[in-house]
């Protein structure tokens, strides 16, 4: 089997060699499936500021990062994620999902950062509004990441030689220009989330405390899934008591608004505190 010739075997055989590439296409790919097979679209998985932050449906975030509506969009953003495989082979299976989570936390924090800032400008109700899906903020991560594990100082693009360590700005301006409809500010997020690692910034994030943030988001993503009021198997929502009720409006009374917040949770039940850790 060391005798194998694994540069000249079909695509279809090199999943083995790359099995955690090969399982974020597959996640990809069924999920753009079930999104095509039940008729969803972008008001069902996708995201937006306004959605996800002002009105605190964090789940949004998750189901619109892994989702696609065009099978077109899919396939680009599926064939970059393979051309960018020998990254994994060279950091190693572990070490490429623990980026990868990386990758989707950082993007999702800097995306939702840069909107916040935007919405107070001329540009605000547009980028409160503007709903998108796709996974192109992780690929755009992982380009970033990988300029930076190249050894080559630049990369020859005909007419001129283009330092690697700002390529991926340069992918960001040429992929704005060929689809302009594309969200530019997810790209960008993806670029700084791919700083960020790879210039060791969150090199202290692993075992226990990748583990805490991993747990803390997904409990986030269930809770606020519940919130909205979309059934969820073992977990179930209830509401405040007449008592709880009063001490939390006289507890929101004495505190000014914050129009960026979302409204108070509702107590959750044992069942669901239980299914929720």
């Amino acid at each position: 089997m060391s005798d194998f010739d694994w540069n000249n075997a079909p695509e279809i055989v090199q999943f083995v060699r790359y099995p955690g590439t090969a399982l974020t296409v597959a996640i990809n790919c069924t999920v753009w499936y079930y999104i095509w097979k039940n008729g969803l679209d972008y008001a069902h998985v996708g995201s937006s500021h306004r959605l996800v932050v002002v009105e605190g449906q964090y789940w949004r975030a998750l189901t619109a990062s892994f989702s696609h509506i065009s099978i077109v969009h899919l396939g680009f953003n599926m064939f970059s994620t393979w051309q960018l495989r020998e990254v994994e082979k060279r950091i190693g299976l572990i070490e490429y999902f623990r980026c990868t989570f990386l990758f989707l936390i950082l993007s999702i924090m800097m995306q939702q950062t840069i909107h916040f800032f935007l919405a107070k400008t001329r540009f605000g109700e547009r980028t409160q509004n503007t709903i998108g899906v796709g996974y192109s903020c992780v690929v755009f991560a992982w380009m970033t990441f990988a300029s930076l594990l190249t050894t080559s100082s630049s990369l020859n693009l005909i007419f001129f030689r283009l330092p690697y360590n700002v390529s991926p700005f340069f992918s960001l301006i040429l992929t704005q220009v060929v689809i302009p409809n594309v969200d530019f500010v997810g790209h960008l997020a993806g670029i700084i989330a791919g700083y960020i690692v790879g210039w060791g910034l969150v090199g202290w994030l692993r075992q226990y405390w990748l583990l805490q943030c991993a747990a803390w988001f997904f409990a986030l993503c269930l809770a606020s899934l519940v919130r909205t009021g979309i059934p969820v198997p073992y977990v179930k929502e209830e509401p405040l008591t007449d008592s709880e009720a009063a001490e939390l409006a006289a507890f929101s009374a004495d505190r000014p608004r914050d129009p960026w917040a979302p409204p108070p949770p509702a107590r959750a039940s044992p069942i669901a505190s239980g299914a929720l850790v």
